[in-house]
């Protein structure tokens, strides 16, 4: 460690600060609801007898949890459980959290720096050309279907989480992923307990890629993230997501009960070719039992509709079922009984539901949230 290096004073993070005797703060990379990330070296690896992904001199993202969230028990407890699940999930389209834990009152997590553009300051810049989008939500199914293998759904994907890394040699674009998982855990005020949010049905993610059932402070499963998905892939053909507006809970409120306007239709001068368009279109499907029962799913049928641009009978998901789909949080990976459900028939794009009875269920479930949505929807 070097002399000039400072121990952690409460409540004050900076550069020359070391968190946990191993990792020296250099400076901000960005600050969020649950924490804050900096750039960090790594100055002594971690004692452990497991094999260490993380040496001496190496640069970190070092997340370091709010104060006011590591006290809560609860919230320390299961962060730590489900980080021993996410630091296992390794793929080229992850970003992988290389070590974790707790010291000097504070919760932190060191994952890969990774050199590249987040996908929000991308397209920011103007809509993406089909292939070029296809590509790197591809990518992002792939990542996705790695964490949901290990039960492990995403809760927040949108732009700001995926980086896109380019290759000066020959171009090529990388989508990483990042931020799985902890979102349920981390969110919420500091005086409730975990199992409190729960079950007060609080809504995490953000209102631009929120899932209806998310919306509605529903459980939530694989499923989920292909909806994400679906609208990312929207935004990036059309420069613009499906549902927005000024207040959150209208924008919740849309995907619940608007039906999206077909990328096609909304950027008629993009080439969104039919099948594309059925793509998304099935992702956004508002029941999730006609969406792509997984992201390999999705990822296949993007694959297809590059190939074959005039082919919409084929990109129609296959039939799901629930219990193939993953855990609804990592319970699953941490031994949770995995849940069964019937095989279910194949569907094209849902037409939002009509009936009184429906729409008063749904504004009476956004009521009931209201009151959390202010800490629970600012991304980490």
């Amino acid at each position: 460690m070097s002399e000039a290096s400072e121990p952690v004073a409460a409540g004050a993070l900076g550069p020359g600060v070391v968190v946990a005797q191993r990792y020296r703060i250099e400076t901000v990379l960005g600050d969020g609801a649950s924490g804050v990330v900096f750039r960090a070296e790594c100055i002594a690896p971690p004692d452990s007898g497991e094999s260490v992904p993380v040496h001496a001199g190496q640069r970190v993202a070092l997340k370091v949890i709010h104060r006011h969230l590591a006290r809560d028990h609860q919230i320390s407890r299961r962060f730590h459980r489900e980080a021993r699940i996410l630091r296992k999930l390794r793929g080229p389209n992850l970003v992988r959290l290389l070590d974790f834990g707790e010291a000097d009152g504070l919760l932190f997590m060191a994952l890969e720096h990774v050199q590249g553009t987040p996908l929000d300051v991308l397209v920011k810049a103007g809509r993406l050309a089909p292939p070029r989008a296809v590509e790197i939500v591809r990518q992002i199914c792939v990542a996705l279907d790695v964490a949901h293998g290990e039960g492990v759904v995403h809760r927040d994907l949108k732009p700001g989480n995926v980086i896109i890394e380019r290759d000066d040699e020959d171009a090529a674009e990388t989508a990483r992923v990042l931020d799985f998982g902890l979102a349920k855990v981390l969110r919420g005020d500091a005086g409730q307990s975990l199992t409190a949010l729960t079950q007060q049905n609080m809504v995490f993610g953000t209102p631009e890629y929120m899932a209806p059932e998310a919306a509605r402070g529903d459980e939530v499963d694989a499923r989920s993230d292909v909806y994400a998905a679906g609208i990312i892939l929207y935004e990036l053909i059309t420069g613009s997501v499906p549902f927005e507006s000024n207040n959150p809970i209208a924008t919740m409120t849309a995907h619940l009960t608007d039906a999206a306007v077909a990328p096609s239709e909304r950027a008629p001068d993009a080439g969104i070719t039919p099948a594309l368009d059925a793509v998304v279109m099935h992702a956004l499907a508002k029941k999730p039992q006609e969406r792509y029962p997984s992201a390999s799913a999705m990822a296949s049928a993007l694959s297809l509709a590059l190939r074959s641009p005039r082919d919409v009978a084929s990109t129609r998901p296959p039939p799901s079922s629930d219990h193939a789909l993953g855990s609804r949080d990592t319970e699953l990976s941490l031994g949770a009984p995995e849940a069964t459900g019937k095989q279910l028939p194949p569907a094209g794009p849902a037409r939002p539901e009509k009936s009184w009875f429906w729409l008063v269920a749904v504004l009476a479930a956004l009521l009931g949230i209201a009151a959390g949505v202010a800490l629970s929807l600012t991304g980490s």
